[in-house]
């Protein structure tokens, strides 16, 4: 089997609201989809889907550049099977390991999902099996003022979401506010927990979380700047719950050193910025090696990349739930799969079927794309 095409899809889908976290507010999806076809009739579906940009510098017009004049033409001709020579022969033609990883992103979930297909295998049991199949599934919150974000609490936990995370600010103070709000909310027993996305500094995050530890704080994910490796162990260390390295794990050497400093109880697997399947299993491993466990995050895929994270979820024993995602339909107004991921009342299910277990719609493609289909022969 040969790699003979890639087709990709710069798609802009709206959020049904707003999203706000102390990067900013955003109100549509910029994601790019990616179509690999092989000579033997068999193609596959990966995305790179994006929030705010991070240190990997990547964005949908990045994306769209290099996937179409660095990545693409280097994996033409290739066994999509010989996954680990794909990977070098990227690695020794972009200068440096683990760059560009949300164009990677899209390119192993592709491969994976073509294998799966080959195969007549989901792709979680490529990855060792199913551990599970049924997920249970959290939600952020976004910031907000008082009267609006217990309200917004108050309706995730209706409809079913097992636990949330409040994003944080700048304004740590307010955001211990916030907090107290949702719980007496909620109540004491459900979980809880704060992700301000490096926003505070090491004594800020120490004393908020001495603040709310009467309040049942769950966990603190990357409460200071990714590069603050000594910060975020010193707060690890002060802490009396878990603490969560999110941002300052971008790649397997990340993780090494998150271990070795003891700087974090746990690490987000977020496939898209970690550059997909490949690179997020040998951090998962690293991370249980070590005594972490892990979290699955999402960048708010949609339908393929979402499925991507249930296959991972399902096959992986070291991620603990909940989810922090469950489809694309609980923030966007519309995906580009043709059947929606089964998610119901904070619960999603493993999408049956072959590979990933999801079809892309070319209407809807079409419908939100962004310029493209761009072709790679």
């Amino acid at each position: 089997m040969k790699i003979t095409a890639l087709e990709i899809w710069p798609v802009k889908i709206p959020y049904k609201r707003s999203y706000s976290t102390s990067r900013g507010t955003v109100s549509c999806g910029n994601r790019v989809i990616l179509k690999i076809s092989t000579d033997e009739g068999i193609s596959g579906a990966g995305e790179a889907s994006f929030i705010h940009p991070d240190r990997s510098g990547e964005t949908l017009e990045t994306v769209v550049e290099i996937l179409y004049k660095r990545l693409g033409p280097l994996i033409i001709g290739c066994d999509p099977f010989n996954l680990e020579r794909i990977v070098r022969t990227i690695e020794d033609n972009v200068g440096e390991d683990f760059t560009f990883p949300y164009s990677f992103c899209a390119i192993d979930l592709a491969l994976h999902d073509i294998m799966g297909k080959a195969l007549n295998l989901p792709v979680a049991k490529l990855m060792g099996g199913l551990f599970r199949t049924r997920m249970e599934v959290g939600r952020s919150l976004s910031i907000a003022p008082l009267d609006e974000i217990a309200a917004n609490a108050e309706n995730l936990r209706n409809q079913g979401y097992k636990g949330l995370t409040l994003k944080g600010s700048k304004d740590w103070q307010g955001d211990i506010e916030r907090f107290i709000t949702v719980r007496k909310a909620l109540g004491d027993d459900f979980p809880l927990e704060i992700d301000p996305n490096q926003a505070y500094s090491v004594k800020e995050a120490i004393r908020l979380i001495r603040a709310l530890e009467a309040y049942h704080l769950e966990n603190v994910e990357q409460p200071c700047a990714w590069w603050d490796l000594d910060g975020l162990a010193r707060i690890t260390r002060a802490s009396p719950v878990p603490i969560t390295a999110d941002e300052a794990v971008s790649n397997p050497a990340d993780a090494m050193t998150v271990v070795k400093q003891q700087a974090a109880d746990q690490i987000t697997i977020k496939l898209a910025r970690l550059g997909g399947f490949y690179y997020a299993r040998k951090i998962a491993a690293i991370a249980e090696a070590g005594g972490l466990s892990c979290n699955m995050g999402s960048k708010h895929t949609l339908g393929v990349g979402t499925a991507a994270i249930l296959h991972f979820c399902a096959a992986h024993s070291v991620v603990v739930e909940p989810l922090g995602y469950g489809s694309a339909l609980e923030r966007f107004v519309d995906d580009i799969i043709t059947e929606e991921i089964p998610f119901k009342e904070g619960i999603a299910s493993l999408p049956e079927g072959s590979g990933l277990g999801v079809t892309l719609n070319e209407d809807k493609l079409k419908k939100y794309a962004d310029g493209g289909p761009i072709v790679v022969k």
